[in-house]
């Protein structure tokens, strides 16, 4: 053993990193950790969400449950945009308030949640009366019976959009203002009533019997709304001072320069984030034609993925918050140098995390289902993604901070590069054309991570994502 630790020792004080280690052990406790823990458990609450959800709805049968996993395939695509607004005005709001100016703040949020409430409203319309059509695109070849179910748990949490909006881009605008413990608060509250509401609705109580799958989308839709008027409530008494909103403000005229300036992180990000969504959607259509036991097994092993991933999301989310409020203030050694350990810091972590949880697979599977062959896909499913997790953060953390600079048009650009040239088209030829399925699929997926990690390390070591920073008069 002595032979093993002493040269690993050596080797580990011949590393940049060791001479730094006590600033990075400050930078940890004083920086990431109030930020990236809050937000750590807000994620783990809005997934628990989806994963107790599943769970409630499991025991009505795998056609209910592949009918929940192909109509919330499609619900991400529309939640994947809000979140990139939400992005845009947490960007913002750092920015702003890292040069002291609280007023364009506010504003950023306040103009933010107007926008996005009246968009998200027209879109719930839209999809209304489309939902068939759109059920008959990602279904496929499915089961009759899990598609009339998408259908249905479509037509009901497609009225939570507008709540969903407001929840996520006004946690959004607190997360930049540093407070990422009130959004925490409200979002494990809003969890905790979706699983009472959900469970009273679907099985009933006392001598009422409940409205079954029904009740699964009905719940969500309630505690979201419930969500968002807790949002509105925080920021019109004005918790966080740097972010007291009126009720009455909502309804002022726009200022198109800092909409602009939101919607300039926003657009390129919603575009990201749609299309690379609805390529995960088309996926989502290949697998719908290999059968109701593998839509339901692809389904349960994305969930146990996030909920690995968790840790590197609240990562990112910080370095988007520390890079901005960096920047904010012309810190721009600072905001390189914390990107960079908070990247290695997830990418060390989350390959401990997914590879003690592989042999648990299915373990974590029989949560899910009691369906051998369901149990059996979820397993070679979360051993190939630990197999994979070391390029995961490159792919995810790296992005988040370079969105933090305002280097959102770049990572868009590579980010639909990954998914239309590498996700979609190898997963198809594996996946379909080779003949190996669901695994051909996430194959598919894990040459996208590769191809997206290695373009945004480069842009990390090159530093032409702090162009805008660097050149005479920047950011001022």
């Amino acid at each position: 053993m002595h032979n093993i630790i002493t040269p690993l020792r050596h080797a580990i004080e011949r590393t940049a990193w060791y001479p730094k280690r006590h600033s990075y052990r400050v930078l940890f406790w004083r920086e990431i950790t109030p930020l990236a823990v809050p937000i750590l458990f807000e994620n783990m609450c809005v997934l628990l969400m989806g994963v107790l959800s599943t769970f409630l709805v499991s025991w009505l049968g795998k056609e209910a449950m592949a009918g929940v996993g192909l109509a919330d395939s499609f619900n991400m695509v529309v939640i994947a945009f809000f979140a990139a607004v939400d992005l845009g005005t947490t960007v913002v709001v750092a920015f702003s308030l890292g040069k002291l100016d609280p007023k364009r703040a506010r504003a950023a949020a306040r103009q933010s949640l107007a926008l996005m409430t009246v968009a998200s409203v027209l879109l719930a319309l839209g999809i209304e009366f489309c939902g068939q059509s759109i059920i008959n695109v990602i279904a496929g070849s499915a089961d009759p019976v899990v598609k009339a179910l998408a259908l249905t748990y479509l037509r009901i949490t497609v009225w939570s959009y507008p709540a969903a909006a407001i929840a996520l881009i006004g946690s959004g605008a607190l997360r930049g203002a540093g407070n990422t413990k009130i959004p925490m608060l409200i979002n494990g509250g809003m969890n905790i009533l979706n699983i009472i509401i959900s469970t009273v609705l679907i099985y009933g109580c006392f001598s009422w019997h409940g409205l079954g799958f029904i009740g699964a989308g009905l719940g969500l839709t309630i505690s979201r709304y419930i969500g968002a008027a807790a949002v509105i409530y925080v920021l019109m008494i004005g918790f966080n001072p740097a972010l007291k909103i009126s009720l009455r403000s909502y309804f002022t005229p726009f200022n198109t320069n800092i909409l602009m300036e939101v919607l300039g992180i926003g657009i390129p990000a919603s575009i990201e984030s749609v299309l690379f969504n609805g390529g995960k959607l088309l996926t989502q259509v290949f697998v719908a034609g290999m059968g109701t036991n593998v839509i339901a097994g692809n389904f349960i092993a994305f969930s146990i993925a996030s909920l690995i991933n968790l840790p590197g999301n609240a990562l990112g989310s910080a370095a988007t918050i520390i890079v901005g409020t960096r920047l904010g203030k012309r810190q721009i050694g600072q905001a390189e140098r914390q990107l960079k350990h908070i990247f290695w810091l997830s990418t060390l972590g989350l390959c401990a995390i997914s590879w003690l949880s592989a042999p648990l697979a299915g373990l974590l599977a029989e949560f899910y289902t009691r369906e051998e062959d369901v149990i059996q896909v979820v397993k070679i499913l979360v051993w190939l993604n630990a197999a994979f997790m070391p390029i995961w953060a490159a792919s995810w953390v790296l992005p988040a901070g370079l969105k933090g600079a305002r280097d959102a048009r770049f990572t868009m650009w590579i980010s639909l590069l990954g998914m239309w040239g590498c996700r979609i088209v190898a997963g198809y030829i594996l996946g379909i054309v080779l003949g190996f399925g669901v695994v051909g699929i996430w194959l598919g997926m894990f040459l996208d991570w590769a191809v997206r990690g290695a373009f945004f390390y480069w842009r990390l070591v090159s530093g032409r994502w702090l162009w805008k920073y660097t050149k005479p008069g920047a950011a001022h």
